[in-house]
């Protein structure tokens, strides 16, 4: 079909049409949708949901009304507010500023109608600020009479203190020496950098609550970092990395790379009085972002001291994944790692060795090999032929020519709504390494998940109405990149999503597990399946995106619900998670440094591991240069 300009008026949305609408008979048919015959093409594309409507954040909100749920309504406001950027805002608010206040005039009798309404937009632009977002009055809203603060969370010092007395006793010896090290340096008020090199499972979060909580036990400021969304929400009052320094998000890094904190910000405060700041799974940490980190907290702090004089504790496993490089060869990826930083020179070295996390799920025997087996794939010693693959035990391998439904049933035994079921996707997950083997298992996974199947299509559009003629819509729909939304999502009421986007960390974070409750035209209503947070209620809208990805042929923006299934995750969207149940799908093996590790080290008991791969050998690809101390 030949392509139209959409300066073509009608004729584009006819086409549009053509390529949607299954059949039609007539023009009259063409533009009948759902017993409705609209009086344009364009009116009839509306309809189908093929072009974005100029009311489109009204309807959105208009039916997120109907939930009754006025504090998710707020948070959806302040999401179309930092990501929607709507034309009037003001409007928005003045259209719904009864329901999004309905609460607090239930709580809050006593206050007159301007009180009610000055906390609702108290509470807005705190919600605002959370997410990295302006003031009011740049979004067109009145201001709230008291501005909230913009800082480090605030931590109660007797809660802090009766949480580090109550886990002193508990920390191993190996986590003994590493808290006594670091609070040495706190105490003595000295500089500290410090690395935990600590495997899957061997306490290495528990430790990092202790030091955080003795920090904020002293009232002073300790920021907790990571570099993954679902890493930083396993810390009080974690953030990521990216968000927390302003680092620039780019897919090649550069040395000259500059944290976004200027001098007289709030956020250049807070760095000047931090007195410790954690940061989790360094070892998927490109050591551009470090270096950045680095010169920002030195100019900041007026200190030319490694990271400012600040206390730095940072902890990771290099046995596990490495930093993503696009297009990288190994000498990159390795290249890549902070342990390649000069300033890794300046880093004390503790271990942590005691698998902790198998030792209370598992009996010692079974413990013990799995923990030795963990090791040597980690470490890359385990036997393995030349083409790198190694035997797997018998009894954690489902043979690859079984059915794909061995596996899916070993991790969701059932599908059907049960109190148990939700249950299952805050604890349970299939794991495969490459996204064309994750599609077809979530895929296969809906298809057995009962309930009314819905279907939503992305709005897929390019600003340059020159380039618009050559990638008409039907060929954006069929672009895609990596952590971002697809053009047709199917969804069912109960089945999990993963979050593909950092809306409100560390609450709402790129890789967040979330339960399907309803679905809207424009708004799904959804509870969050695991971590701190687990069952808030969420609303949450369509937003539109513009991947990064530099190999697509064109730059374009996709208005779509930031989700995807998450019946399986990729290996890295899974790094850092703690898991009941573990199902691994090698039908294609790994093929990069630590996949295979990674994957394994998921799971808290060894007897609930089950791995899909032909035969009962699988690659594992190691790095040993990584590992080797310089």
């Amino acid at each position: 079909m030949y392509t139209v300009s959409p300066r073509a008026g009608d004729l584009f949305y006819v086409r549009m049409l053509l390529l949607n609408v299954r059949g039609p008979t007539s023009f009259e048919a063409l533009q009948t949708v759902d017993g409705v015959v609209h009086p344009s093409a364009k009116a009839a594309c509306m309809a189908l949901g093929l072009l974005q409507r100029d009311d489109h954040w009204r309807r959105c909100l208009a039916e997120a009304v109907q939930s009754r749920m006025p504090r998710a309504l707020r948070h959806l406001l302040a999401v179309i507010l930092i990501w929607g950027e709507p034309e009037d805002g003001s409007d928005l608010w003045c259209s719904f500023a009864e329901d999004l206040s309905e609460d607090l005039r239930f709580h809050h009798r006593d206050l007159s109608t301007e009180e009610i309404t000055d906390l609702a937009l108290r509470e807005l632009q705190s919600m605002l600020i959370s997410m990295g977002g302006r003031s009011l009055p740049e979004y067109g809203l009145p201001a709230a009479s008291v501005t909230p603060q913009d800082g480090p969370m605030q931590f109660d010092t007797v809660e802090q203190a009766l949480i580090t007395e109550a886990r002193l006793p508990m920390l191993t010896d190996e986590q003994k020496a590493v808290y006594e090290s670091v609070t040495q340096n706190l105490v003595d008020g000295t500089s500290g950098l410090h690395f935990l090199d600590a495997p899957a499972g061997t306490g290495k979060t528990f430790l990092l609550e202790v030091l955080l909580a003795f920090v904020r036990s002293r009232g002073e400021v300790a920021l907790a970092v990571a570099a993954s969304g679902i890493a930083a929400t396993l810390l009080p009052g974690g953030q990521t990395a990216h968000s927390t320094f302003k680092i620039p998000i780019r897919a090649i890094r550069s040395s000259k790379d500059v944290c976004a904190v200027g001098a007289q910000s709030k956020q250049a405060a807070v760095f000047r009085t931090v007195r410790l700041i954690v940061w989790d799974e360094i070892s998927m940490t490109n050591r551009k972002d470090l270096e950045a980190v680095d010169r920002c907290l030195r100019d900041v702090r007026k200190q030319d001291v490694p990271f400012g004089g600040v206390v730095f504790v940072c902890a990771g496993d290099f046995r596990q994944l490495l930093p993503v490089v696009v297009h990288g060869t190994r000498a990159n990826s390795v290249m890549a790692c902070v342990s390649r930083s000069p300033l890794w020179k300046f880093f004390r070295r503790h271990r942590l060795t005691r698998n902790i996390r198998l030792l209370s799920s598992s009996d010692s025997a079974t413990y013990l090999r799995y923990t030795e087996l963990l090791k040597q794939i980690g470490s890359g010693t385990i036997e393995q032929d030349a083409e790198e693959k190694v035997s797997l035990p018998a009894e954690i391998i489902i043979s690859a020519e079984a059915p794909l439904n061995d596996l899916i049933n070993f991790v969701y035994p059932s599908f059907e709504a049960s109190v148990e079921r939700d249950g299952y996707f805050a604890s349970r997950a299939i794991l495969a390494p490459y996204n064309d083997s994750v599609d077809a298992i979530n895929e296969t996974c809906l298809g057995m998940f009962p309930g009314s199947l819905r279907e939503y299509r992305s709005i897929d559009s390019v600003a340059d109405e020159d380039a618009a003629t050559h990638f008409p819509p039907e060929l954006l729909n069929q672009l895609d990149a990596p952590n971002f939304p697809i053009h047709l999502l199917r969804l069912k009421v109960g089945m999990p999503v993963v979050l593909l986007r950092n809306i409100n960390p560390p609450r709402l974070c790129n890789g967040t597990r979330l339960i399907i409750l309803a679905m809207g035209e424009n708004v799904l209503r959804c509870k969050i399946a695991a971590g701190q947070f687990t069952e808030d209620e969420i609303l949450l809208p369509r937003i539109p995106l513009i991947p990064s990805n530099a190999d697509l042929p064109v730059s374009f923006k996709r208005l779509q619900f930031p989700v995807k299934p998450s019946f399986c995750l990729t290996i890295h969207k899974s790094q850092g998670q703690s898991l009941d149940t573990v199902g691994i799908d090698l039908s294609v093996g790994c093929f990069t440094h630590g996949q295979l590790y990674t994957a394994l080290s998921r799971a808290k008991n060894a007897a609930n591991v089950r791995v899909r791969i032909p035969g009962t050998r699988t690659r594992n690809v190691v790095f040993p240069e990584v590992l080797t101390e310089d």
